[in-house]
């Protein structure tokens, strides 16, 4: 499964979450299936188990393909995240194998927007209507964010497992590093259009943080181990696909 994952991670260009069986996004999933027909987007397991028909034909990196745990010890992390945060299962699932795949999450719909929205630390609206070339270009300014991310926010996330932990600066460190990304994003600012939501930040580490004080999930949580489930602590970005 390693090797799959290391060959997968060097192609995948997104990671989909969508409900397809609440709400109509078959217009917007063939129009990215478009978008990458050369590159790959990922389906976490319980999104394409809950919506197998909407992907016939697609799958095997056409440009879908279904993702794995890498490790057993994620899927421990998304169990205890979903419990203790009230989250639901495929949310949290989506975003721990996005970090691991170092990949930005392709929202498709209002009701997984406002999933994500949920626990998004941090967001960028848009003033611009975006046509293909905007589109494309911000597909890679995404996908640069969450790659950038991912080395330092990891690395930065083993604290969690230190005695000597800092929760005032752990957590102005990560939002500092929020804030000075979302500068890249300064043509989103340059429209006339009503102010709509597209970039949102998404950072479980945070969470977690805050949660250390409770003495069974700390407990629960030092007990996984870092070097594995530290990969699905990446500061995420999502990208909404709505379109005018």
């Amino acid at each position: 499964m390693f090797s799959q994952y290391a060959a997968l991670v060097k192609n995948l260009r997104g990671v989909v979450f969508a409900y397809f069986e609440k709400e109509n996004v078959e217009e917007t999933l063939s129009w990215l299936t478009k978008k990458f027909k050369y590159r790959n987007l990922g389906v976490p397991p319980t999104i394409y188990s809950k919506a197998e028909k909407y992907f016939e034909g697609k799958m095997n990196g056409k440009p879908f393909v279904k993702l794995e745990y890498p490790v057993y010890s994620l899927k421990n992390l998304v169990k205890l995240i979903g419990e203790n945060f009230k989250i639901e299962y495929e949310v949290t699932e989506t975003v721990i194998l996005a970090s691991t795949y170092v990949s930005p999450i392709m929202v498709m719909g209002w009701e997984a927007f406002k999933k994500l929205e949920k626990i998004c630390v941090s967001r960028v609206d848009s003033t611009v209507s975006l046509n293909d070339f905007g589109w494309k270009l911000h597909f890679r300014i995404v996908d640069y964010t969450v790659l950038d991310f991912y080395g330092w926010s990891v690395n930065h996330s083993k604290q969690l497992w230190s005695q000597k932990l800092n929760l005032k600066k752990f957590l102005e460190e990560r939002k500092n590093k929020i804030e000075k990304d979302k500068k890249r994003y300064w043509r989103l600012q340059k429209g006339e259009e009503k102010p709509f939501p597209l970039i949102l930040y998404i950072d479980l580490a945070q969470l977690i943080a805050q949660k250390l004080e409770n003495k069974n999930f700390r407990e629960k949580f030092l007990g996984l181990p870092v070097e594995e489930v530290s990969a699905g602590l990446a500061i995420e970005a999502t990208i909404f696909l709505v379109r005018s």
